[in-house]
């Protein structure tokens, strides 16, 4: 259901139509008229509203025609008006909320083209609804009961529509692009569609959309998802076969298990097997992974499954950029750290000696499968380790979900699925989001590497080993920040101490003391800082906060303010 949209797919629904037409039903706030001019700009066809059309033949408004003629007129005259229109060609209909009701005319939009349903919740509707001035519904003395009524009247109806979108509270090009699959997917089928992205309750298993247009993908959410690995990964197949890209920790433990699945599938697979740990992110891992991708005789139309952790998705995700100039290919994250950061979002590279991550490319993976029970084989550690970015997006954006956190983090830790799964979801939408609004990290994408100018610096001082994971760089990092705009008097005071304490109650270091062995001088990490991605015009860029949740991308600190800095927390080692 997932398939990525090319334009062929689109030249594929025109020639499925014939000269059928795609009427869009639901109630008011759906979104009928906003996704049905969307869709049809991407199908490059003609564009109606049924409302306006009904209008422009009467010469007076829909209330008016109902306030001085009645309603039986206006469905009398809205039959025919629809009728004209389906007659006229292959077009995008949005249709009144009460037109399907009709049986006349629900009869002529089954004959003369596809019926599809914007399914919304009463909370979303009349959130859109309300900021809509004009709507008679909205002049009732209790607006909420009469949606409920008319949801509870025509939902029923609604249902006997060809394909049902849920119309869920996110971008209008998200909607048009399950729309879009949802088409594909009946003429393939013939048979009635559901495209439900909702995030169910808690409880349950998520999805997160990546809305980048054409190039959007869902991140699954889940416990057991690896045994569905196969049946996800299938459709978005040219032929049957993967390459997957592991290494060999989660290939010990998991690689028969995804290798199951695919065959379960009847796709073929082949694994090629990487030592563990951030060294593998070299120039030589990358050639060597390259030629055997080559070897493998994979073709730019396969799928790569990066199988593991950041390292991995990092790895594989630089190779199949360059490989034959772009190849595709799917996350499928076995550490917390991956799946509530490196795998969504397109970034992918290896190291330098210059510094981390310094060599790579922007290159989208087609799905990302996360299966919260393969944090079950993770080390305390590492958990611990990818906790870091969890907690990051609370500080970042969203102090609500920090103090959810403060309350819930043992919950993850114990395995709680339900806490792991909201985390988790939390997360990714809080990450999609941001990708959306800046894929490449020219402006507030850069939020998301709070405590990283600091992380990444600590890092390569300690020469990107076991000395310190990404994540604890990242958890000392995020306290630096806001020990640095508590210092700089940016937040109350108070604050920092607020972030060490949580992130000290999860086992996160928080301190420079807590890196064992030397580190160098304050120079020396302040050089290392200069080789951070975001730097820009030779000066150092940090994300600083005025507050948890309200953070910013500082391009003005100056460089000695940072240096006198570092020496006073060398200081307290």
């Amino acid at each position: 259901m997932n398939k990525k949209i090319s334009q062929s797919n689109l030249e594929e629904i025109r020639s499925c139509l014939g000269n059928k037409s795609i009427v869009l039903v639901g109630l008011m706030g759906a979104g009928k008229t906003t996704i049905g001019r969307r869709l049809a700009q991407r199908l490059n066809l003609p564009f109606r509203d049924a409302d306006h059309e009904i209008e422009k033949a009467a010469g007076m408004s829909v209330s008016d025609i109902f306030a001085q003629h009645g309603e039986q007129h206006f469905r009398d005259g809205e039959r025919k008006v629809i009728a004209r229109l389906l007659e006229s060609g292959p077009q995008v209909l949005a249709t009144g909320g009460g037109a399907y009701m009709d049986a006349q005319t629900r009869q002529e939009i089954t004959d003369k083209a596809i019926c599809i349903w914007l399914d919304c919740d009463l909370k979303l509707l009349m959130k859109r609804v309300r900021k809509r001035g004009g709507r008679p519904l909205l002049k009732a003395p209790d607006p909420e009961a009469v949606m409920q009524s008319l949801m509870d009247e025509r939902y029923p109806v609604y249902a006997k529509s060809n394909i049902k979108i849920i119309s869920r509270d996110t971008t209008h090009n998200a909607i048009v692009n399950d729309t879009i699959r949802a088409l594909l997917n009946y003429f393939e089928s013939g048979k009635p569609v559901q495209m439900n992205n909702q995030k169910p309750d808690i409880d349950g298993a998520a999805t997160v959309n990546v809305d980048l247009g054409e190039r959007s993908y869902p991140i699954h959410i889940g416990e057991g998802l690896l045994a569905k690995a196969g049946e996800i990964i299938a459709p978005l197949l040219a032929r049957p076969k993967v390459v997957i890209v592991t290494d060999e920790n989660v290939a010990k433990l998991h690689l028969t298990s995804l290798q199951t699945s695919l065959k379960n599938a009847d796709i073929e697979s082949t694994a090629i097997i990487l030592p563990p740990g951030e060294t593998t992110k070299s120039y030589e891992n990358l050639q060597f992974l390259c030629d055997s991708l080559l070897q493998a005789d994979v073709e730019r139309n396969d799928i790569v499954v990066a199988f593991g952790g950041g390292v991995i998705g990092d790895i594989a995700g630089f190779a199949a950029a360059i490989l034959r100039r772009g190849v595709n290919f799917v996350q499928i994250p076995t550490s917390l750290l991956a799946q509530v950061d490196s795998s969504v979002g397109g970034k992918t590279g290896i190291n330098s000696k210059h510094g981390k991550n310094l060599i790579g490319a922007f290159h989208q993976p087609l799905a990302v499968i996360i299966d919260i029970a393969l944090l079950d084989t993770l080390p305390p550690r590492e958990f611990a380790s990818g906790y870091a970015e969890v907690a990051k997006y609370g500080l970042l954006g969203d102090i609500g979900f920090f103090e959810w956190l403060e309350v819930n983090a043992k919950s993850l830790f114990d395995g709680n699925a339900q806490s792991r799964i909201t985390a988790i979801s939390k997360s990714c939408q809080a990450k999609a989001d941001t990708v959306a609004r800046d894929e490449k990290e020219g402006g507030v994408r850069a939020l998301l590497n709070l405590g990283h100018t600091f992380g990444h610096a600590l890092e390569g001082a300690t020469g990107y080993s076991d000395r310190l994971l990404h994540g604890e760089g990242v958890s000392i990092g995020m306290v630096l920040a806001f020990r640095f705009c508590e210092k700089t008097g940016l937040v109350k005071k108070g604050t920092s101490r607020r972030v060490e304490n949580h992130l000290a109650s999860v086992g996160l270091p928080i301190t420079l003391a807590d890196i064992k062995g030397d580190l160098p001088p304050a120079q020396k990490l302040v050089e290392y800082m200069r080789q951070d991605k975001k730097a820009s015009g030779g000066k150092l860029v940090f994300v600083l906060a005025n507050g948890i949740g309200d953070s910013f991308v500082a391009k003005d600190v100056n460089e000695s303010d940072i240096l006198s800095f570092m020496n006073e927390e060398l200081a307290k080692r």
